[in-house]
């Protein structure tokens, strides 16, 4: 199993604060519990922070920079210790995407003006609603405003994007992580799993409060996934806005946008923003049945003005199965004295886990597309590329990991790279039973080399026959055997 320790709205209540330490202290303490529990669950191999980092600040705040960076500053801070003590503080494992509370409101509203009467659209609501719109419009004061300095308005987020340069500033394995982007890159589970971190606060700001990933931001996050050599197992999506919400709400994502997610072979989607866990799946059929899982966590530091009624602050653990085709969420709730433990949901029939499935990703034949197979082809060609650049340890590293599934040819390159790196143990293991002459010549050599004179003589006597050898080929090579024991002595 590949654990995920599944966070969201990060943001903490004014009323009911909670610090880092205690934080800290109670997962590192819900973990010790919850890895003995019946069923247990797995320690987490990676963190997923779907949104909301900070609580951010309201217009009119003075020193707004100032107080974001405080916030930030604190974010950091419990991430970085989080990821010391879940993660040995591997970062790379860390995948975090923005909310809209990472959004500055009073740069927003800075980059706005006022529009009178003489300066509104013929049809306000139809510009309001329109794609891409510049328009806005207060409750609150009852005004029309428009976006005025399109430069200004796009670095609304500089805050959040500057922590997370800080956060990764030096981090190594990272697939493609760049500030201000609307979809970053990571890899998890060796290379495994393919994740597309998306920012779907496209158009939020103090006025504006949706959800919204472009779709040409999902169809290239795509694109550059599958476009990588090595094929994913899974690909998992995450983003901060729900996509489920009353009728006259506004502040949730077009749930079409998911299902162009899972139409694109995203099997598992995570998100935050409702404050409440939830898993549910999501269907297209393009044209048999395509399944996507989809996960949202609680919120892990709010205040209870700020949950649902009968919730409490929540998180999740995601067991992503060997298959990479189902997953069992875990709810931790905290309840008593600020400390975490199993949830017990009445829409999950009082249990505190679900079991989610999806469907295998197809073809363009609509035929389930066998990633552990193009996986390891992928694997051969580019440590047989490493082999011809005579980087033999390299070429071993490779192919060892999928070792089980190499084809012949992926065996051979590994027994000539052994053989190469001078690697008599390994040699051995791939020539043990011998296929061929050949790989009984190296069979015997490594076994002579190890100084196992008596077993080199019992593989030639043993295989020669059956592989073929010649009488001159077996004396030339039990002669070998003989020098090589001589110079032992």
């Amino acid at each position: 199993m590949f654990s995920v320790l599944h966070i969201s709205d990060l943001h903490r209540s004014a009323r009911q604060p909670i610090s880092n330490d205690e934080l800290i202290s109670a997962l590192v303490r819900d973990r010790d519990r919850y890895v003995a529990e019946d069923p247990v669950v797995p320690a987490p191999d990676a963190i997923i922070i779907s949104g909301d980092v900070i609580q951010g600040v309201p217009l009119g705040t003075p020193d707004a920079q100032a107080r974001l960076a405080e916030q930030y500053e604190e974010a950091e801070g419990f991430l970085d210790e989080l990821t010391n003590r879940m993660l040995g503080g591997d970062r790379s494992r860390v995948v975090i995407v923005p909310g809209n509370h990472d959004i500055d409101w009073v740069t927003s509203r800075s980059a706005m003006e006022l529009v009178g009467v003489e300066g509104a659209p013929a049809d306000v609501l139809d510009a309001l609603t329109q794609e891409g719109s510049k328009f806005r419009w207060s409750w609150k004061t009852r005004e029309l405003y428009s976006i005025a300095n399109d430069d200004l308005y796009k670095s609304r987020m500089d805050a959040f994007w500057g922590f997370v340069e800080s956060f990764y500033s030096g981090v190594d394995g990272l697939l493609r992580v760049e500030p201000r982007s609307d979809a970053n890159l990571f890899t998890l589970d060796g290379g495994r799993i393919g994740v597309a971190a998306f920012n779907s606060c496209d158009g939020n700001d103090c006025f504006a409060f949706h959800g919204a990933i472009p779709r040409s931001v999902v169809a290239r996050a795509h694109l550059d996934l599958v476009g990588e050599r090595t094929p994913f197992d899974l690909l998992l999506a995450v983003w901060h806005h729900s996509i489920e919400g009353p009728p006259y709400a506004t502040d949730y994502m077009d749930v079409d946008i998911v299902r162009g997610m899972l139409g694109r072979g995203f099997r598992l989607g995570l998100y935050g923003h409702q404050h409440r866990a939830q898993a549910t799946v999501q269907q297209v059929y393009l044209p048999g049945e395509e399944v996507m899982a989809v996960v949202s966590a609680g919120s892990l530091c709010a205040g209870n003005a700020a949950l649902p009624p009968g919730v409490h602050r929540q998180y999740n653990v995601i067991e992503i199965a060997d298959d990479y085709r189902s997953a069992r969420v875990h709810v931790r709730e905290m309840v008593v004295a600020n400390l975490f433990g199993r949830a017990h949901l009445n829409n999950w029939g009082g249990r505190s886990f679900a079991e989610l499935r999806w469907t295998a990703t197809t073809n363009e034949v609509g035929r389930a597309v066998d990633t552990g197979a193009a996986r390891v082809i992928a694997t051969v060609d580019e440590a047989e590329a490493a082999f011809q650049a005579k980087e033999y340890g390299r070429t071993i590293g490779l192919l060892l990991e999928d070792r089980e599934r190499l084809p012949e040819y992926g065996r051979q390159l590994l027994l000539h790279a052994a053989v190469e790196e001078s690697n008599w143990a390994l040699v051995v293991e791939c020539a043990t039973p011998p296929q061929t002459i050949e790989e009984l010549v190296h069979l015997t050599n490594a076994l002579a080399q190890r100084g196992d004179f008596e077993r080199a003589r019992e593989a030639l006597s043993t295989h020669a026959g059956h592989l073929g050898l010649s009488a001159p080929q077996q004396e030339e090579l039990a002669t070998q055997i003989a020098g090589e024991e001589a110079l032992r002595r």
